[in-house]
């Protein structure tokens, strides 16, 4: 009986400790939150492109500020933090996004984290120059 007890706790502390959370690179996001063009390769132009990041809670945010961290995969796999934004949350909302505007090719890694710095999840993008 203990064990199961001991067990029941465990999946608890799990399923509790593992929210899950997305991002997903699009040209747009729609009212529902719902990406437009989701893709992880996009063609900018050399004068700038815009494309949004967006991150869904599939339970809520627990918190009331995230920390969008952008980051360059240099030509060894060492990432560059190239930008951090920061992102107010309202406690109803279930997803947000940013805008991100690329000028170079490379390969990109945005990084989202909680007001705590707890890190929440992660997403890599691949920019061409057209």
């Amino acid at each position: 009986m203990k064990s199961l007890k001991l067990g029941i706790v465990l999946l608890f502390l799990a399923k509790v400790g593992s929210a899950q959370y997305s991002l997903t690179f699009c040209e747009n996001v729609n009212d529902a939150g719902k990406p437009q063009h989701p893709s992880n390769f996009f063609m900018v132009s050399p004068s700038g492109s815009a494309l949004k990041v967006l991150l869904k809670a599939d339970e809520g945010f627990k918190t009331d500020k995230m920390d969008f961290k952008v980051f360059y995969i240099n030509e060894t796999g060492k990432e560059e933090e190239i930008s951090k934004m920061p992102q107010k949350i309202e406690p109803k909302w279930n997803y947000t996004w940013k805008e991100l505007v690329f000028f170079d090719p490379g390969n990109y890694r945005v990084k989202v984290y909680d007001s705590k710095g707890t890190y929440l999840t992660s997403a890599n993008v691949n920019v061409k120059q057209q």
